[in-house]
């Protein structure tokens, strides 16, 4: 199914548009229906154009209803009667356009397509794009709809996902708790369905009307060096608005929900889950939006977070000389050290302060420490599932397979490459250990791990902090070694080579997001936006121009592409208290889960692409 609305997107005057929320706003007022249709330019067909109006209201349940007619006056009058029966109604300020907004929209297009052959991974006829198709389906004799812009409303982005809520919606959810088994009843009942398209819009106050694209007023989308300054330092007012008293960040907001329970840890609601990677990240944010302003209240903010993060260190020594590494969740992470390691040394560089070098110092010690005799990085200092819960160490071969990650090494040789650089008084011994262990860390990362754990590399790369560490290395004397630039580079094009483009996507905002596989759902990646800037001003460092240019085209497009993941007035209307929400960044296009770390590595990544653009 081609997206063919683009016509209705490209429009600049949808003052009919206007007319006609205002008409059904005032015949929710007052009861008369009189509807300005004659000027619009709509494809409506009796035969499949089922239009639906929603009203959305801070901290209100939206409500909507549905119909299809001969007519589009005959449709909306029959919707506005049935909207006028609904006892919730009353509680809208349906008067105020500043309050409760209108959302129009019309079925265009309806193929059919059984749910068992539904797709979400390769470009088809059976494809389920969230917020650009949507399902009519008749079960029982009843007949639905999921529209289009229900993705959006309802925080749908997969076909599973889309399937377990149908389940819910026909009743075949009672049948079992368990996610799979519904999604394989919705797939196996005699249920007729088509896969639908359609037009939408919105009222926003009371002068604007929004044409919405996968449920998005991608119309108000801007990109240029003021929207990026902007965004950037709005999305770390975000974090800093979103600090607890103990310095630690809000980790989770499903803006669907309005939860902070983290998916993933819902046993942990009490306390709430929280992770000291990402937790320093978050600091990190701020440093950069301290680098890009010199507002003292992100400094600040920056040294609030720090006790967050030394409430989780612990001590122990290593050579006879202090170390430490934060201890979180039952666990001690190689990049938990690495990541708090590269907080420290921002905050360090920015201010100079000596306060925290006791802790400088023991988390390097503790990082070299995890570095094996042939360079590879032990992932794991401590994890309660190995060695009884105790310190791990020297563990053989199919432990270390087990303890492996692709982050953590890379955050660490990030955080002592940062050291090595800008700390000063550095013991000599200690110097030169930390150049020794890094290239042999470094030497085994590029040359040793691709071949030991091939089977855990996938075609698209995942490894932006090594990317960065190597960025930092190669300007130290010794390190520049073209088996580390080339790592970069390749890493680089592997991701350009594995982007979306206008000219390979059928959706307008694909462009500049990722796939592992053609057709996969965009994946709109500030983390591996990090990694794309890191080799661009290693190219430049390098004077490779040539190559910079074509990393600098690719960035743009990906800085673009994560543009539509940002929550803003405009586009939070489904949300039940938008002001949670609006400033930071989601996970995906159609999901409204929010996380510190989908917020912060697109900060880190527009900060610093802001210094070069």
């Amino acid at each position: 199914m081609a997206d063919q609305n683009r016509a209705f997107h490209s429009k600049t005057d949808f003052s009919a548009e206007h007319r006609l929320l205002n008409d059904i706003r005032q015949a929710l007022i007052s009861g008369e229906s009189a509807f300005s249709t004659t000027d619009l330019d709509l494809p409506f067909d009796p035969a499949i154009s089922q239009i639906y109006i929603s009203l959305f209201q801070r901290g209100l349940k939206s409500i909507r209803w549905g119909a299809r007619r001969a007519t589009i006056e005959a449709t909306l009058q029959r919707i506005v009667e049935k909207l006028k029966t609904n006892p919730a109604l009353s509680d809208f300020a349906v008067q105020d356009a500043n309050q409760c907004r209108i959302l129009f929209e019309m079925v265009t297009e309806e193929r059919p397509c059984p749910l068992k052959s539904l797709t979400g991974s390769t470009f088809c006829d059976s494809r389920f794009e969230p917020g650009i198709t949507g399902i009519k389906y008749e079960f029982k004799g009843v007949l639905r709809y999921f529209m289009p812009t229900d993705a959006v409303v309802h925080s749908i982005m997969s076909v599973s996902q889309l399937l377990r809520f149908l389940a819910k919606k026909t009743g075949i959810a009672k049948q079992s708790n368990r996610f799979s088994v519904r999604e394989k009843l919705m797939r196996s009942e005699p249920i007729s369905s088509s896969l639908i398209k359609s037009i939408a819009f919105i009222s926003y106050t009371d002068r604007e009307i929004l044409p919405l694209y996968r449920g998005y007023p991608i119309s108000k989308v801007r990109f240029d060096k003021e929207t990026l300054l902007e965004s950037t330092l709005k999305s770390i007012d975000w974090l800093v608005a979103n600090m607890n008293d103990d310095g630690s960040f809000l980790y989770f907001y499903d803006a669907y929900q309005d939860t902070k329970v983290d998916f993933d840890h819902p046993k942990m609601a009490d306390p709430l889950y929280n992770n000291i990677l990402r937790h320093c990240g978050g600091t990190i944010s701020l440093l950069r939006g301290y680098e890009l302003t010199g507002r003292n209240d992100y400094l600040e903010a920056a040294g609030h977070s720090m006790q967050y993060l030394f409430s989780t260190l612990r001590e122990h020594e290593w050579q006879g000389r202090y170390a430490c590494y934060p201890f979180d969740n039952k666990k001690s992470k190689l990049g938990g050290a690495g990541v708090a390691l590269v907080a420290l040394m921002h905050y360090y560089r920015h201010t100079g302060d000596e306060a925290y070098r006791l802790t400088i110092d023991g988390l390097v010690r503790h990082i070299l420490s995890r570095i094996a005799d042939d360079g590879e990085m032990i992932g794991y200092y401590i994890h309660p599932l190995f060695n009884q819960g105790q310190p791990i160490i020297d563990p053989p071969d199919d432990i270390k397979r087990q303890l492996f990650s692709f982050y953590y090494p890379g955050e660490a040789l990030l955080g002592l490459a940062l050291y090595y650089q800008w700390i000063d008084r550095i013991d000599d011994d200690l110097k030169k250990e930390i150049a020794e262990k890094s290239e042999k860390a470094l030497d085994f990362l590029v040359d040793i791990r691709p071949v030991k754990y091939k089977e855990l590399f996938l075609e698209l790369p995942a490894d932006a902090w090594l990317m960065q560490a190597t960025e930092e290395w190669v300007k130290v004397e010794g390190f520049r070694k073209n088996s580390y630039i080339d790592f970069v580079f390749n890493d680089a094009n592997a991701m350009i080579e594995h982007s979306y483009t206008d000219e390979n996507s059928p959706y307008l905002d694909y462009a500049g997001g990722f796939y592992y596989y053609y057709g996969d759902h965009v994946y709109h990646d500030g983390s591996r936006c990090e990694g794309l800037i890191a080799a661009y001003y290693l190219s430049t460092y390098l004077g490779e121009q040539k190559r910079a240019d074509k990393i600098m085209a690719a960035m743009i497009a990906s800085a673009k592409g994560l543009m539509y993941t940002r929550h803003t007035a405009e586009s939070t209307y489904a949300h039940l208290y938008p002001e949670k929400s609006i400033n930071s960044f989601r996970f995906k296009l159609t999901r409204q889960w929010v996380r510190v770390d989908s917020v912060q590595h697109t900060a880190c990544f527009y900060s610093r692409l802001y210094f070069v653009m």
